[in-house]
């Protein structure tokens, strides 16, 4: 199989989103007491991503206000919070307003919507006329990124919207975390004329125009060293939900691919600081293994290859802390693994 690993490094990739979801799940939580009612917070996620391959930076900010005051560790980092959010690699940048809602520690609610562009870099914008049969492999996309300029199947840039929504949802008891990552997407994109999907690599997912889309992540860590370690598992899966307007007439829907699955271990390594502070790092790793995909089982990828992640996530508040409230984490209970 062919590769061009520097090209698509700079390309996107959708552990990113994952990562980034899972940080933001319990980011930024006060470790001892309530948050103060007013914060301006940021997160800023620097991946590597192998099978596929990507490298991006995404970014996060926002005012947050706290809905009430609790002494409950199970309630007291709530809040709602505005800002925005950008994401920057060799092959996209995406960017745009963002809301979430955390009405207690262990549930928050976030819907993002961006306005996406594609520089026609790196192989990437890939569309297909029907999600029927469309090969979206790697060798397949990295072959139509060599065709001539005009070619009907080569890559291109252009733009859209995207609407993404989620629910994060996690437990604890001791020094173990059990914890769920949900998000649903609907892209709206400016295809080439014909075509009804579009391979997302931010999700590693033949995608339909105008059609919703979702991935889940479920973890089981285990948290210590002063919560500044989190190891554990993850099973991940995502799926492209068609309708009869993503394939051609007369075209069979079971050809259309179905979801994908990996499964393998997590760990997080966060360099605490106290609770306020205006920076805090913390470094991510996934080491997963492919159960099911189109391609990545053998098909055009060996199975035994990992789905890899290395990650930088640095985060702060940009507001002082109150001098009545200790300390405040940026990266709740050790830094939270990578998504």
């Amino acid at each position: 199989m062919r590769r061009r690993p520097f090209a698509a490094a700079l390309a996107s990739l959708a552990a990113l989103t994952a990562l980034a979801t899972a940080n933001d799940a319990a980011a930024q939580a006060y470790r001892d007491g309530p948050p103060p009612q007013h914060r301006i917070v940021y997160r800023d996620l620097s991946i590597f991503r192998w099978n596929p391959i990507g490298l991006i930076t995404d970014a996060r900010i926002g005012y947050r206000y706290r809905l009430y005051e609790s002494g409950s560790v199970a309630l007291r980092d709530n809040y709602i919070s505005v800002g925005l959010a950008p994401a920057l690699s060799g092959g996209f940048a995406r960017v745009g307003p963002m809301v979430e809602i955390q009405p207690a520690s262990f549930l928050q609610l976030w819907a993002i919507y961006e306005v996406i562009g594609y520089f026609g870099a790196f192989d990437f914008l890939q569309s297909y006329p029907s999600a029927s049969g469309a090969n979206y492999s790697d060798t397949e996309i990295a072959r139509r990124g060599d065709l001539e300029k005009g070619d009907p199947q080569k890559n291109y840039s252009t733009s859209g919207t995207q609407l993404l929504m989620g629910a994060n949802l996690q437990f604890k008891l001791g020094p173990i975390a059990a914890r769920s990552l949900f998000r649903a997407g609907r892209p709206d994109m400016k295809l080439r004329n014909g075509d009804r999907v579009f391979y997302d690599i931010f999700y590693d997912l033949l995608v339909g125009d105008q059609g919703w889309f979702y991935s889940n992540d479920v973890d089981l860590l285990y948290q210590g060293l002063d919560n500044r370690l989190s190891v554990g598992v993850r099973w991940s899966t995502a799926r492209a939900l068609y309708t009869d307007a993503h394939f051609a007439p007369g075209d069979a829907r079971d050809r259309a691919p179905g979801a994908i699955h990996r499964i393998g271990p997590i760990a997080a390594w966060t360099f605490k600081q106290p609770d306020g502070a205006p920076i805090e790092p913390s470094l991510l790793l996934v080491l997963n293994w492919w159960l099911k995909s189109p391609y990545r089982t053998g098909q055009d990828v060996s199975r035994a290859v990992p789905y890899f992640i290395l990650g930088l996530n640095i985060t702060g508040d940009l507001l002082p802390a109150p001098k009545s409230a200790p300390n405040a984490e940026q990266s709740g209970g050790g830094a939270p693994p990578p998504r």
